[in-house]
């Protein structure tokens, strides 16, 4: 049981030792603990195994530093196991989904967005993988709702990475927390992403064009009531 509250401490709040520095370290310390992960989404499936193997590898020694942790709170209380803690929370910035648990996008972009985007692009591209592996609904939902509210001091390269997530999103089987792509193309708007879902519209998949057809929706009336869970259904049922 403590194992699993310390978990829920961690995740449900956002609150942990490195939040003051969670969103902003350099891309260097990203790339320090994370640069392997890249190969989650590579088109080879030997590369991608590989990188599941050192997933896998890093949780496991999250869960011994967790175990760690638990024990020392037993047997010194919380305010002796300061070392164990720190162990705990380095362990869980090297693996997905913890790593992201205390990203924000700020002003400067900082070296966790690509890792941001990465874990989306898994989700997107190998999603049977990203279930097994590191599924988090609530990470996917606050990371799209960040970008969502970033997006006006995101740069065009970055805004291009978020189309082309928006595309996937349309051309897939729906999964949970996909309304935070219908949160995304609104603040995204019009210019980058209204060619793409217009070449969409007329999919001769049913469920992809009504998909583009709702987005261009969004974009056709901003004053609409802000996208949620079952809106897009109610729409296309009326469709």
């Amino acid at each position: 049981m403590l194992l699993q509250r310390e978990h829920a401490r961690l995740g449900d709040s956002g609150k942990s030792d490195a939040q003051h520095n969670g969103g902003m370290e350099s891309a260097a310390e990203w790339d320090r603990r994370l640069g392997w992960s890249r190969e989650l989404v590579a088109d080879d499936v030997g590369r991608r195994e590989r990188a599941l193997g050192r997933l896998a590898v890093a949780r496991g020694r999250r869960d011994r530093a967790l175990r760690e942790l638990n024990a020392a709170w037993r047997e010194k209380g919380l305010s002796g196991a300061k070392e164990e803690q720190a162990r705990y929370a380095e362990a869980r910035r090297e693996v997905f989904p913890d790593a992201l648990w205390d990203f924000v996008p700020g002003g400067v972009e900082s070296g966790g967005l690509r890792y941001a985007l990465l874990y989306l692009n898994w989700e997107a591209r190998y999603p049977a993988e990203w279930t097994a592996a590191a599924k988090s609904w609530a990470t996917k939902k606050a990371l799209l709702w960040r970008l969502a509210r970033a997006v006006p001091e995101l740069s065009d390269a970055v805004i291009g990475e978020l189309v082309e997530l928006i595309r996937y999103a349309v051309c897939r089987e729906h999964r949970c927390e996909d309304v935070g792509y219908a949160l995304l193309a609104r603040a995204v708007g019009e210019d980058r992403l209204r060619p793409v879902l217009a070449g969409l519209a007329d999919d001769p998949v049913d469920t992809y064009r009504l998909r583009a057809r709702y987005l261009l929706c969004l974009l056709d009336h901003p004053e609409s009531p802000r996208p949620k869970a079952g809106q897009w259904r109610a729409w296309s049922a009326g469709e």
